[in-house]
């Protein structure tokens, strides 16, 4: 960073704000994946510039060790290294140091100095001991545990910019403040979501699916394209219960245990030449297909198994969807629906009732503004219920589909599919 800068107060201003700033570039991305932050080289970075070494910084006992010519290059300061003596030298302004190799003691304009580790070689390269040599120049260092970053500003650099030194350090020390508790938080945050657990996925014991023998709730999938009906795809529900009657779409009381004919439409249907015939729709084709599935205007139909008793879940689902077509429709949005589950029977959502589930919108993945609903869950059968803190309760089918691969774990909420990613 080299600017011509006045002294006047609004340019003093910009430049604290400028060397804040550099603060929290060097010291940002707090997030939970800064618990492995230990296991990444340490940065070293001089007035503002990442300094590229050959070989890694190491650090041992507080200490920390560095590639020699790189680092007193980028200090400014002038290197020669003395192969009879075994001592490196480096000269600047009003500053000369004297390290002899494998040495505790180090001179300083011809002053001694005990160093806690001395300059050594690892691999054919010369490593010196960074704080020591920096603050011998007067230089300010500064590090930063949660990223493992050594921020060094020299005597001439931060007093260029009309600042003192002990201003500069005030600056770091707060940013490195605000890091830290942030990173507190994220670790905190992180010991805080549930555990991911998974319901059964329950095996259909009743033998093959014959036509005349239908009974159950069974659901299907049918593409919508342009996700403008059900946004990418549109779930399909029928339950067929004793003398020949069918009820189509979600219940309203949620699974197919709670269908009440007095409130639900149960209507009449036959099935003959291979055509499902129900009152007041188009007839559909209907059959059993290689695989011994139900199969309704050739969509694959699954049926609906009941969870045992006390099922919960664990983790965050994910609902997606879409309208329009990328590259083709003038108007295209996306939106993706959370539902955080806990093992003790609270849930959180990023929807203001979850009976938006039933149309999909566009949502923030920020945690913070996620969850903004809270409440209790239960899984009865095929329903499963939300009750919110005011009282106001959501149901919905509820129901566990054969599993396509070992990476996502789907659930049928209503007529969204919800995944898990597995970890």
């Amino acid at each position: 960073m080299h600017l011509s800068l006045s002294r006047s107060a609004r340019a003093r201003w910009w430049i604290t704000a400028g060397l804040l700033m550099l603060g929290m570039i060097l010291l940002s991305f707090v997030n939970v994946k800064t618990s492995h932050a230990a296991l990444k080289p340490i940065d070293v970075f001089v007035n503002d510039e990442q300094v590229a070494f050959s070989i890694d910084p190491d650090i041992k006992g507080g200490t920390t060790i560095v590639q020699m010519r790189p680092f007193f290059e980028a200090l400014g300061m002038e290197v020669t290294w003395s192969q009879k003596d075994q001592t490196v030298s480096a000269v600047k302004e009003g500053v000369t140091i004297l390290l002899p190799l494998n040495s505790t003691t180090a001179k300083v304009n011809g002053q001694s100095v005990k160093l806690d580790r001395p300059a050594t070689t690892v691999k054919g390269h010369t490593l010196v001991p960074l704080r020591f040599v920096s603050e011998s120049t007067g230089a300010l260092v500064h590090w930063n545990g949660v990223h493992r970053e050594i921020i060094v500003y020299t005597y001439e650099y931060v007093t260029s910019f009309d600042l003192t030194m002990e201003e500069v350090e005030k600056l770091l020390k707060e940013a490195q403040a605000k890091v830290n508790a942030e990173h507190a938080a994220a670790k905190e945050a992180e010991k805080a979501k549930p555990s991911i657990v998974l319901p059964p996925v329950v095996q259909d014991n009743g033998g093959p699916v014959q036509l005349n023998q239908l009974r159950g709730m069974y659901f299907g999938g049918e593409y919508d394209y342009a996700g403008y009906r059900c946004g990418g795809v549109c779930w399909l529900f029928y339950t067929f219960l004793p003398d020949q009657k069918v009820v189509v779409g979600e219940p309203k009381g949620g699974g197919p245990e709670t269908i009440d004919c007095s409130k639900d439409t149960c209507r009449s249907y036959s099935i003959k030449d291979g055509m499902l015939r129900i009152s007041g729709e188009e007839p559909l084709p209907i059959a059993i297909n290689k695989d011994g599935e139900l199969e309704i205007n050739e969509i694959i139909m699954r049926k609906v198994l009941p969870m045992p008793d006390g099922t919960k879940l664990g983790g965050e689902f994910i609902s997606q969807g879409y309208t329009g077509l990328v590259g083709v429709t003038p108007f295209t949005t996306t939106w993706t629906n959370y539902l955080t589950f806990y093992p003790d029977g609270t849930f959180t959502s990023d929807q203001s009732s979850l009976a938006s589930l039933n149309t999909g919108n566009t949502s923030t993945d920020v945690a913070s503004e996620r969850d903004s609903v809270r409440g209790k869950y239960r899984i009865d059968k095929n329903t499963i219920i939300f009750t919110y803190a005011d009282g106001k309760v959501d149901r919905f089918v509820f129901a566990v589909p054969p599993q396509r691969d070992g990476e996502s774990f789907y659930v049928q909420i209503g007529n969204q599919s919800f995944h898990i990613e597995m970890e």
